[in-house]
């Protein structure tokens, strides 16, 4: 294993829970984009061991140092922390975010699959918002995993971004196109269901899923969209997941809201 490397300053676009079973407890991944707009996946991050100053969300910008994730994690964006060099530089303002979030938008996932890259930003064609009704069954497992991980760990502890105690009894997804081909993608972006529980509670369930079908699937197609895709770390799965959805302007003439 090598020693730790200079800082790398990167601006955190996604937040993703750990798996059941991982070994590193209190811990998140976090994934952004560098100005360059090349991608770094950054763990284990334990936000109950960062102190206040440290403690960072979604297009803030922050250093660390960090060493090789190899080879328990051999994809290419992957580099462990050491989250006591963790520094939060500064927030970017809401006029810069849609340039910067461009410069990393690539046109097709399979060459960055063939390029050994393991995180990218489409923008994905015709992009159709799903929510659906889970069964019993569903529900229930879905449940245990959650009780699982709440007892394993305090992983957002501090953080805006809270993993609810309760399973929604809703899946979202987008069913889209790209490259020639219509595909569908479960979403894990914890803000959405962290949406779904925080509307639900003001306007009641109908009203909520009326709102988040013109929020997820209309005003967010119409203003700009962009999908963070990323791989999971066992290579026999070979599969993209859909790790974040972004609000991301077309054209830098366009207004932001």
């Amino acid at each position: 294993m090598g020693g730790w490397q200079d800082p790398v300053e990167v601006c955190v676009i996604v937040k993703a829970a750990p798996e059941t079973g991982q070994t590193h407890g209190e811990t998140v991944c976090v994934a952004g984009i560098d100005i360059y707009g090349n991608w770094h996946r950054l763990y284990p991050m334990p936000f109950k061991l960062l102190s206040n100053e440290q403690r960072f969300n979604r297009w803030d910008i922050i250093s660390t140092r960090w060493r090789s994730a190899a080879p328990k994690d051999m994809r290419l964006e992957s580099k462990r922390v050491d989250h006591e060099s963790i520094v939060k530089v500064r927030n970017v303002k809401e006029s810069e975010r849609h340039e910067f979030a461009r410069r990393a938008i690539v046109e097709s996932l399979t060459e960055e699959k063939e390029k050994g890259r393991s995180f990218a930003l489409i923008r994905p064609e015709n992009p159709e918002f799903i929510i659906r009704s889970l069964s019993d069954a569903e529900r229930t497992k879905s449940q245990r995993r959650r009780d699982t991980l709440l007892s394993q760990t305090d992983m957002f502890s501090g953080d805006s971004t809270v993993l609810t105690p309760d399973v929604a009894p809703y899946s979202f997804h987008y069913r889209f196109e790209h490259e020639g081909k219509t595909l569908t993608h479960a979403c894990i972006d914890w803000e959405t269901e962290r949406t779904f529980f925080k509307w639900r509670d003001q306007y009641g369930e109908e009203e909520t899923l009326r709102m988040m079908r013109d929020k997820w699937g209309q005003d967010m197609p119409e203003r700009g969209i962009a999908f963070a895709m990323g791989t999971h770390r066992v290579t026999k799965f070979n599969k993209w997941l859909l790790s974040g959805v972004i609000r991301v302007n077309r054209s830098a003439q366009a207004s932001l809201i």
